[in-house]
């Protein structure tokens, strides 16, 4: 009964090995799978981000120019209008007293 007592120990200790075997093939091989994931994940994320700066520098780079025409057209106009205030400064007078005159009378109400 001993022999086969220790036949039995020595089929289950060898299927044992076996089974402990296949298991860390397994891991091994899922630990390359999670590697091969996370770095296609950081890929893309970096490819991601790069897009964002690129799209928010290419956005920062049309705000400027679009400022910078504004403020060009401004001044023009500012310009024009201060040569129709000196060509003609009586209608800015009769305009800013009549401004005057209307904001004193709003705001005197009681």
């Amino acid at each position: 009964m001993a022999i086969f007592d220790m036949k039995a120990f020595r089929h289950a200790e060898a299927t044992t090995e076996d089974a402990l075997d296949i298991l860390s093939r397994q891991i091994a091989s899922l630990r390359k799978e999670v590697a091969s994931i996370t770095e296609s994940v950081n890929d893309y994320s970096g490819s991601a981000l790069g897009d964002v700066q690129h799209n928010a520098r290419a956005i920062a780079k049309e705000v400027r120019k679009g400022s910078q025409l504004v403020a060009r057209q401004v001044a023009r106009q500012a310009s024009h209008a201060g040569e129709a205030v000196r060509e003609n400064p009586v209608p800015v007078l009769v305009a800013l007293g009549t401004l005057a005159l209307l904001t004193t009378l709003i705001f005197s109400r009681d």
